[in-house]
């Protein structure tokens, strides 16, 4: 239990609290660690409990806590591919999913005789009876639900199973609360990434305003897109771009960059500073190198494309904000360092993958970058002093 917030101290604070908005409900282990408790103060033994809440995610079905007296909570995220799986088929999951209603599964007979392993484990634990209610909904992919297991001989009472439908009524809306701010913040992550998804969430972004930041600008493109197109049919290019940003995103994300958009088929990233330069570029230029690394191993497996990228890195001063009409706004960031970010991405093609500004190589703290000359940029007057990595004119 959350040491800052102490179990109830008696059955009234508990029915207050259930009935009440509480800004610590928030966290959805918190809230089901304190209906527990709730539920055992009126005498109810429960010693393990499951919480399922659905979430609107393109990748994820939803979340799983699971409580035990023993154990504590633990968090799960289960994605779509779940529902093939023996942790989803061939469970009571499965089962209320099917049924929409109350189930309970008597456990102190033969073990052979009950449905589900799931049931056949809390037994071995030394359950007694399991119970599980799902949540009202009009939604047909949306099922939330809870499960209560007990060790107490005979299981749980009529009374007891009564008590816990009606305890259940307001408790699935305060689930509903999470399960809409989770779903909000997912889906806000997935289509803007964290740091802007939680901007836009604290209200902090109106049309038209932003915040400057100094940053690494990551831009890059897929090489030979044409010739993809050509060469496959639409689902199989669909396919084959997912598998080519996952190559590139999952680098920039693990190095602490941020992912503004997919332009096509190319990426625009920051790396913010945060107040310490070198760290970031090295991390970008890490991210860099892990992503191409990632390309060559994938176009490495038979019968796939030889997929290859431009990648290009800029240190430079963005406005970083919300851009659009009254009704449709773009997150992203602004400002002639994005410009040149992209013009330098562009000599990639006739030069080398990765290509650096001076400004951006002065930050990184090894000597593994080396000039290419003063390169002009198109639509820009200034020529730059490009870099790259020694080990491309090595080769």
């Amino acid at each position: 239990m959350n040491p800052q917030h102490p179990d109830f101290s008696d059955e009234k604070a508990f029915k207050h609290w259930l009935n009440q908005f509480d800004p610590n409900d928030q966290e959805p282990d918190y809230l089901l660690e304190r209906f527990i408790a709730g539920i055992n103060l009126l005498g109810i033994d429960v010693y393990r409990s499951s919480l399922w809440l659905p979430t609107a995610h393109p990748e994820l079905w939803g979340t799983q806590i699971v409580w035990s007296r023993d154990t504590g909570s633990q968090l799960f995220r289960r994605d779509h591919s779940i529902t093939s799986t023996p942790t989803y088929l061939n469970t009571p999951g499965q089962e209320v999913y099917e049924q929409r209603k109350t189930l309970q599964w008597k456990l102190e007979g033969n073990a052979d005789a009950l449905p589900y392993p799931l049931l056949r484990e809390v037994k071995e634990e030394g359950g007694t009876d399991y119970l599980m209610i799902p949540f009202l909904t009009e939604n047909v992919f949306e099922v939330p639900w809870i499960t209560f297991s007990t060790k107490k001989s005979g299981g749980f009472t009529n009374k007891e199973i009564e008590t816990l439908n009606a305890l259940c009524e307001p408790f699935q809306w305060k689930t509903r609360v999470i399960v809409q701010k989770m779903a909000s913040k997912s889906l806000l992550s997935v289509y803007l990434g964290d740091s802007a998804a939680q901007k836009v969430m604290e209200g902090k972004f109106k049309r038209g305003t932003g915040e400057r930041i100094k940053s690494i600008i990551w831009f890059c493109d897929l090489r030979g897109f044409t010739k993809l197109s050509d060469n496959y049919n639409d689902e199989t290019l669909v396919g084959i771009l997912d598998q080519y940003f996952e190559c590139i995103s999952k680098p920039i994300e693990d190095n602490d960059g941020e992912i503004l958009k997919f332009i096509g088929d190319a990426v625009l990233a920051i790396f913010p500073t945060n107040e310490n330069v070198n760290l970031a570029c090295t991390h970008a230029l890490k991210a860099a190198e892990q992503a191409l690394e990632n390309l060559e191993h994938w176009s490495n497996e038979p019968d796939r494309p030889n997929l290859q990228s431009g990648i290009s890195l800029h240190l430079g001063e963005v406005l970083y904000g919300n851009i659009g009409g009254s009704s449709r706004l773009d997150f992203t960031v602004i400002g002639s360092a994005v410009n040149i970010a992209s013009r330098v991405e562009s000599l990639c093609k006739s030069t080398y993958p990765i290509l650096a500004t001076k400004a951006f190589q002065e930050c990184i703290e090894t000597g593994n970058m080396v000039s290419i000359g003063k390169k002009e940029l198109r639509g820009l007057k200034e020529h730059y002093e490009i870099f790259t990595l020694k080990k491309y004119l090595d080769n």
